[in-house]
């Protein structure tokens, strides 16, 4: 695993969201933080829309990097507005629970389709 810090707060690890920038030991890329900047959330505002999962130091960082490499994560935000289906909100998108919820999910749909007799009110 190569991970590339880029600079003290933001790190590049290609097994990681296929290497988009993102704040180190998280999944908040630098895409995230830009999209609220750019929405005009203040940056010193970011880490509590983001659940404290970043710290202002970060968020700064992040700005830093994303004036230093506009095209990059422009093309990235672009990419991913016509893309909605795959813009996974950062606060899903790191959620410690997520891989547990996504079992569930795919365990009961698998069971669902095993002719399990379940009320036909219920549906997934």
């Amino acid at each position: 695993m190569t991970i590339k810090t880029v600079n003290q707060n933001v790190t590049r690890n290609p097994e990681v969201l296929q290497g988009e920038p993102i704040i180190a030991d998280t999944q908040v890329t630098v895409r995230d933080i830009v999209v609220f900047w750019k929405s005009g959330i203040k940056p010193e505002e970011i880490p509590q829309k983001l659940l404290q999962l970043v710290t202002a130091d970060q968020v700064f960082d992040a700005i830093s990097f994303y004036l230093d490499n506009q095209p990059e994560i422009d093309a990235r935000i672009a990419w991913y507005e016509a893309r909605p289906m795959l813009n996974i909100s950062p606060l899903l998108r790191c959620n410690p629970l997520l891989n547990e919820v996504t079992e569930y999910v795919q365990t009961y749909r698998h069971d669902r389709n095993a002719d399990i007799d379940f009320p036909e009110s219920e549906t997934l």
